[in-house]
C-alpha cells in the first residue's frame, strides 16, 4: 500500500526536489517525537486499510517492533505500509521482513533506517481504529501470525511441487496461482470476519 502525503504529495509526483523535502520534513517531524497522518492509496493492506483511508504514523525503535505490526517503510523512494512478518539478525545486519494482507509475495527485505515508524490509528470513511488498544494489539498479533503461516504455506508448496517430480506430474492440471488464489480468498475471508 503506497502512501503519500495527503495534499503536498499531488505537487511533489516526479519532481525531485519537492519529494526530498517532503522526505526531510515527515523524518524531522517524526524525529521530534511528533506523529504524522498520510493518506494512502492501492490496496495492498485490504480490507484492514483501502485507498482512501487516513493513518497516523509514530516513530518508535526497532527493537520494540513484533510480528503483526503494520509499519511504513521507504523503498526506492516510495512509501510503503504493510505488515511486519519477522525481524532477522546475521551478524551485524538486521532485515525486516513484510507483507500486504492482500499481498501473495513477502517484500524485498528492508533495514530499520528505512523505517519510518509503526501505524497506530487508521481513520476509515465510517470510523477510526486505534491500533494500540489492547485488542488490536491482539488482533495485529494474531493477523501477523496468519500472515506468516500463509507465507510459509505458499514457500512449502513451491519447493515440494518444484523438487518432486510424481508431486508436479499429479498437480500438472493445477495451476500455483490458483492455490494461492484459494489460500489468499481464505485467508482475507478470516481476515474480514475479524474486522467488520
Amino acid at each position: 500500500m503506497h502512501v503519500h502525503p495527503s495534499v503536498i504529495a499531488k505537487h511533489a509526483m516526479g519532481n525531485l526536489p519537492y519529494q526530498k523535502i517532503i522526505d526531510h520534513l515527515i523524518r524531522e517531524e517524526l524525529g521530534n517525537g511528533k506523529k504524522i497522518t498520510l493518506r494512502v492509496s492501492g490496496n495492498s493492506m485490504h480490507p484492514l486499510i483501502r485507498g482512501g483511508d487516513s493513518i497516523r504514523i509514530e516513530r518508535c525503535a526497532p527493537e520494540v517492533l513484533g510480528i503483526g505490526d503494520i509499519i511504513t517503510f521507504k523503498r526506492n523512494g516510495t512509501y510503503y505500509t504493510h505488515r511486519l512478518l519477522r525481524i532477522v539478525t546475521r551478524g551485524s545486519v538486521t532485515r525486516v521482513m513484510t507483507k500486504g494482507d492482500n499481498e501473495v509475495n513477502v517484500d524485498p527485505p528492508v533495514s530499520p533506517d528505512q523505517i519510518l515508524g509503526r501505524v497506530t490509528f487508521i481513520q476509515k470513511k465510517n470510523r477510526t481504529l486505534y491500533l494500540k488498544t489492547p485488542f488490536w494489539s491482539f488482533m495485529n498479533r494474531l493477523l501477523g501470525v496468519f500472515s506468516l503461516l500463509e507465507t510459509l504455506s505458499i514457500l512449502l508448496y513451491r519447493f515440494t511441487v518444484g523438487r518432486f517430480h510424481l508431486l508436479r506430474k499429479f498437480l500438472a492440471k493445477s495451476k500455483p496461482s490458483l492455490f494461492y488464489r484459494r489460500l489468499k480468498k481464505l485467508s482475507l475471508g478470516f481476515t474480514t470476519r475479524i474486522i467488520m
